[in-house]
């Protein structure tokens, strides 16, 4: 193995290069140490760029237009890394897009962004299949969980091993459009391997080299355009964090797939420019959090509130976690009450860094603009922001608030996107006159310069009287009772109008006491919240609907329930639907 040579990464990061570019010479000092890890088969950087170098080779043979566009649909896999490198390589622009939104509007994501080829997880062919019927592709690159496996360890758990095994699924696909343009992973590459033709790499400064698609969570999605420099510049800003701590072979666990604009960054970006071996996990049931960051010894996790959320609850052995030195987490508000259980968690696990690291950002704005640094006293708050990053509290009206004045946060980040894809309109309104992003978020910072961000402007209600519920304030009254593990308040549509509801998963020690919860729980927010914000109904349930790709929490689905929820009535609790 060859040693190891630090590389300038100020030197290199104030250079104009492509992302592969970037790429390639932070890491062109350690070619033999492992760059990729994928259920125990390891892939080096020497062989990550030959075969990366196979990609590009197959896709100028396929693609002679470069002004065309390859999309993906997929999960974190070793294909998506070699074939996102490969395109960045050649100059061509990659889009990414999640297959729960893709059907909604085919049209929009794969002709009006110009794709010839499609890069597609057969997990995800039954959701996608008709909306394919609907669009022209000259090619469909299939890709499996079983590409690039060659061995299966035996920590993989009999449910999930026939998936690995499995043979590519492309053939399906042929009930849809001709077979002829659909190829696997095994074809796709044979195509490169019979050119030779040196493969150059290409730099379009101030192109746009990504459009990432938001999940459409809070808003309708939106294709963020990101360059090149708009990339490099993240990870120029995250040297200069006095607590960012990736180093050369520390091994980051990937849980969240790269069509979130936020995670691509986390995912095939920044730890792979510093060195850190991706350890992927394509499927993840976050019931098995605490046994992935054991059995993959990980040192840094960059997960998702409902991620941790199975650490408390977790029954393993003191210093289970000792390899963990980093748990960052971020992408939604997070309670002081959850914060401080997944800290206590922590500890009891062996954690080197026993607290989380909460950060604060935006696919538009970089996907870290506000964090903690290393800060265990400020528990679940976001922290200062980062170095070239500034932040301001403003009222509706856009006047700036003082310290400890709730109100709408404005970011400016030199990470900032160049637009939203074809949406110059909607871009002109996300930015202030001066620069700043409105990010769409309730914050407040304190007299000592820590953020805290409370939650989306959108999650809220209209009451009767034309007050703003904010759902965000209940929950954080209902985290206070020891009995819940997860809660989630939404606004549920009765009668044309908006009802604050509460879904509540119970701590294990509470299960067969509901209604003793409920009738604590109804007290707590009777103390504390006006008449508009009290509940109108609760729902014990057993844990939340996941996305089985992600483990984000489904809220959607929520909205669709209507029975099953329960009312205090005096000191009884009854059964009510809506």
């Amino acid at each position: 193995m060859t040693e190891c040579i630090s590389p300038d990464y100020n030197t290199i990061f104030s250079e104009n290069n492509s992302i592969y570019e970037t790429w390639r010479k932070c890491n062109s000092g350690h070619p033999d140490l492992p760059a990729l890890e994928y259920f125990g088969n390891q892939w080096t950087l020497k062989h990550c760029e030959e075969i990366i170098d196979v990609y590009a080779r197959a896709f100028l043979k396929l693609l002679p237009d470069k002004s065309k566009s390859v999309t993906f649909c997929t999960p974190t896999l070793p294909s998506t890394f070699f074939a996102f490198y490969a395109l960045n390589k050649i100059g061509v622009r990659a889009n990414f897009v999640s297959h729960t939104i893709l059907p909604s509007n085919p049209k929009e994501y794969i002709e009006e962004t110009d794709t010839e080829i499609l890069v597609l997880f057969d997990g995800f062919f039954k959701t996608v299949a008709a909306s394919l019927k609907k669009v022209s592709l000259k090619k469909i690159i299939i890709v499996s969980l079983s590409d690039g496996i060659e061995t299966i360890p035996e920590y993989v758990s009999d449910k999930l091993r026939p998936y690995l095994q499995m043979k590519n699924s492309a053939g399906k696909i042929k009930l849809v459009m001709p077979f002829k343009k659909v190829l696997s992973v095994s074809k796709f590459t044979s195509i490169g391997k019979k050119e030779t033709e040196t493969v150059k790499p290409v730099y379009n400064a101030d192109e746009t080299a990504v459009v990432l698609y938001t999940g459409g969570s809070t808003g309708v999605p939106k294709g963020v355009e990101m360059t090149n420099e708009g990339f490099i510049s993240m990870a120029k800003v995250y040297t200069s964090m006095s607590k960012f701590d990736i180093q050369v072979g520390d091994r980051q666990l990937i849980l969240i797939p790269p069509n979130h604009p936020t995670s691509f960054v986390h995912t095939i970006i920044i730890p792979w420019f510093f060195g850190a071996i991706q350890v992927l996990q394509p499927l993840y049931n976050k019931d098995s959090f605490a046994f992935d960051l054991f059995t993959t010894k990980a040192n840094i996790v960059m997960a998702a509130p409902n991620h941790y959320s199975a650490l408390p609850v977790c029954d393993m052995s003191e210093s289970t976690l000792k390899e963990l030195k980093w748990a960052y987490c971020g992408g939604e508000a997070v309670s002081y009450e959850f914060a401080l259980s997944v800290n206590k968690a922590l500890v009891r696990l062996g954690a080197r860094n026993p607290y989380l690291v909460i950060g604060y950002g935006m696919s538009e704005i970089g996907p870290m603009a506000i964090v903690t640094q290393n800060n265990p006293e400020l528990i679940n708050k976001v922290g200062k922001p980062i170095t070239d990053v500034v932040a301001r509290i403003v009222d509706d009206k856009g006047s700036v608030l003082g310290d400890n004045m709730r109100g709408n946060l404005e970011v400016k980040s030199p990470c900032r996107m160049k637009g939203y894809f074809k949406q110059p309109e909607l871009t002109s309104i996300f930015f202030t006159e001066d620069g700043y992003a409105k990010t769409g978020d309730i914050a407040v910072r304190d007299e000592n310069g820590y953020y805290d961000v409370i939650g989306r402007a959108t999650d809220s209600i209209i009451a009767v009287d034309g007050s703003k519920v904010y759902l965000f304030d209940i929950e954080r009254i209902i985290y206070k009772d020891p009995a819940v593990l997860e809660a989630e308040v939404i606004g549920l549509s009765v009668n044309g109008k908006d009802i604050p509801v509460v879904h509540i998963v119970l701590n294990s020690e509470h299960i067969g006491k509901e209604n003793e919860v409920i009738l604590r729980v109804h007290a707590l927010c009777k103390e504390h919240l006006s008449v508009n914000e009290m509940p109108q109904g609760y729902k014990i349930r057993e844990a939340f609907g996941t996305n089985p790709i992600s483990a984000k929490r489904d809220y959607r689905a929520l909205l669709e329930e209507r029975d099953g929820y329960f009312m205090v009535d005096g000191d009884e609790v009854r059964a009510i639907g809506f």
